[in-house]
């Protein structure tokens, strides 16, 4: 079973207390320099604690027909619409990523209590069962799509929701509609088979290949999107939430507004639009209520 994590190579490390010394020196330069780069560090270990805008967002994966099996990464049908209801009932609305780069540029206010409902890794059952209990509240999302998955779709052409994943033409249907956003989950970081898991470094790998390794994969999936869906991608969701210190500025570098993490906390936005590339996610399991999952963000 696949395991979400949020990680840092900052994280990482254990700092000598020599190597303590330099950082307390280079932290007093960038108190001194860019403004920007102070707002990225308050920002990714920031909470709803702060000031701002305050913005739950749910992470889902698979939705299967009632009676079939849960999991940490798969819900049934009706724990969807319980999820919905709950929110609908409780004066939240949905916003997508276009809503809140819009808010950060100051082109735009966020609805009263806001919340966004993402959905990974592309499977053709957020299509079959997710997109019409959107739809059938007014309610919107945000699809995160994988390459290597959608190719897999393609030559497979498997019409079963319970494990298959979205073709092109899928990806298209959905996002015509106006309840979906389609965001890049890489193209072939999601999984084992290229050696690397996410956005982590290969052992004895340089940084610059690493980047430069990076980079090409992010683009190459942009590139697909462009070509196949007409989608030009504002957000990019990390695989497996795997991150690395500098990360989100090489995407932004990339033209992005946002990237998505798996990290579990309720995002306090302010009117930055550097904050967006540091929004956290609550996963949802399967194995718990919609009551005791909300009650973890807050949402009673």
């Amino acid at each position: 079973m696949r395991r979400y994590l949020f990680i840092t190579i900052r994280q990482a490390r254990r700092v000598s207390v020599a190597a303590l010394v330099v950082l307390c020196a280079l932290a007093a330069g960038i108190a001194m320099g860019s403004a920007r780069a102070r707002r990225a560090i308050d920002v990714d270990i920031g909470s709803s604690g702060g000031a701002g805008v305050r913005l739950p967002i749910i992470m889902y994966h698979s939705v299967v027909r009632d009676g079939l099996p849960r999991n940490d990464y798969q819900i049934t049908v009706s724990q969807l619409a319980n999820d919905l209801d709950w929110l609908s009932a409780r004066g939240y609305n949905t916003v997508l990523i276009a809503d809140l780069v819009s808010y950060a540029l100051g082109e735009a206010a966020l609805p009263a209590r806001p919340v966004m409902l993402t959905f990974d890794d592309g499977q053709l059952n957020n299509l079959a069962y997710a997109l019409p209990q959107l739809k059938q509240r007014g309610m919107r999302g945000v699809f995160s799509v994988c390459g290597t998955f959608i190719e897999r779709a393609e030559r497979e052409r498997d019409p079963s929701p319970l494990y298959a994943y979205m073709t092109w033409a899928d990806i298209r249907e959905a996002a015509s509609t106006e309840t979906v956003e389609i965001a890049n989950h890489s193209y072939n970081l999601h999984g084992e088979k290229n050696g690397r898991r996410g956005f982590t470094r290969r052992a004895g790998e340089t940084k610059a290949a690493f980047q430069s390794s990076l980079m090409e994969d992010v683009s190459m999936m942009q590139q697909l999107l462009r070509l196949n869906t007409g989608v030009e991608a504002a957000c990019f969701t990390y695989p497996y939430g795997f991150t690395y210190d500098g990360s989100w500025t090489l995407l932004r570098d990339l033209g992005f507004k946002a990237a998505m993490t798996c990290r579990e906390k309720v995002n306090c936005l302010p009117r930055d639009p550097d904050a967006l590339f540091h929004l956290n996610r609550f996963n949802r399991s399967g194995y718990t209520t919609t009551e005791a999952f909300m009650k973890r963000l807050g949402i009673e």
